[in-house]
């Protein structure tokens, strides 16, 4: 197996892993459920889309420090720390091998804090360097997904 993927790669296999969920989890999807539980769905189908690599819900350390970004409290009024707890993440524990980080949020809520750590989590001058970050918004019908590079949203055309 390669530890090392292209980012057509990461976004085919990660389409798969959302594909997945869809079907064999609509009920979370489709009865809103907490955000969580489909983080955590998803995590599992993306473990076996990357098998080499760790999949972590919720994965708050750098090494064996928190993980913080800088002004990230900003964002929101009710945030009190730089602290962060990204969704899920594909990573390689305790290295600096950063592949892909995901923030999930259900349709209606409030985006901007996910959106600032996904342009914050792939800087690759930034202290974490996310090979890519995913924005999902769920609502009843197909996700809508916008994908990150180099701290900024990119275009693909195939979602």
């Amino acid at each position: 197996m390669s530890y090392d993927y292209s980012e057509d790669e990461i976004r085919k296999r990660t389409r798969i892993a959302l594909g997945i969920l869809r079907k064999s989890d609509f009920f979370l999807l489709a009865k809103g459920v907490n955000e969580r539980s489909i983080a955590h769905k998803f995590a599992e189908y993306l473990q076996e889309q990357f098998p080499d690599w760790n999949v972590d819900c919720e994965y708050n350390r750098k090494g064996i420090k928190p993980k913080e970004l800088k002004d990230i409290r900003e964002c929101d009024e009710r945030k009190k720390t730089n602290r962060v707890f990204p969704d899920i993440i594909v990573h390689q524990r305790n290295t600096k091998r950063n592949l892909l980080v995901i923030e999930l949020k259900k349709t209606g809520l409030d985006s901007r804090c996910d959106i600032k750590k996904l342009e914050l989590l792939t800087n690759m001058e930034g202290n974490y360097g996310y090979s890519l970050g995913l924005f999902v918004q769920f609502d009843n019908s197909l996700p809508k997904l916008k994908w990150f590079k180099d701290g900024k949203q990119i275009d693909c055309k195939s979602q």
